[in-house]
């Protein structure tokens, strides 16, 4: 008798797509905040540090769930298409967000 895993996927996938938006949420409440003067500029390079740490979190659960994924295909437990859009819309926004928003470089910080 076969015992079945619970499936990780979905969770984390869910967990993903709502740690890439809350990042990209508050980059976009840094760049509204704009850096007028000395205490804008501290609210606004807070947001965007915050939102990178994110960001960070959020890439790291979309490894775990790519991880998931691939694990589930090679046990014959095929993901459900859920799953697979929740973490390519995931992926979509981390890659989109840290184009528009780079760590380092031309526009780094400034949104």
């Amino acid at each position: 008798m076969e015992t079945s895993s619970p499936r990780v996927g979905l969770p984390v996938a869910v967990a993903t797509v709502v740690l890439a938006g809350a990042a990209a949420l508050v980059f976009a409440v840094g760049d509204a905040i704009g850096s007028a003067d000395a205490v804008t500029e501290t609210l606004s390079t807070g947001a965007w540090a915050l939102a990178w740490t994110l960001l960070g979190f959020a890439a790291l659960l979309a490894v775990g769930c790519a991880v998931a994924l691939v694990r589930g295909v090679v046990a014959h437990r095929h993901p459900t298409r859920i799953e697979v859009v929740l973490f390519v819309v995931g992926v979509a926004v981390i890659v989109a967000a840290a184009a528009t928003h780079p760590l380092w470089g031309s526009g780094s910080g400034t949104g």
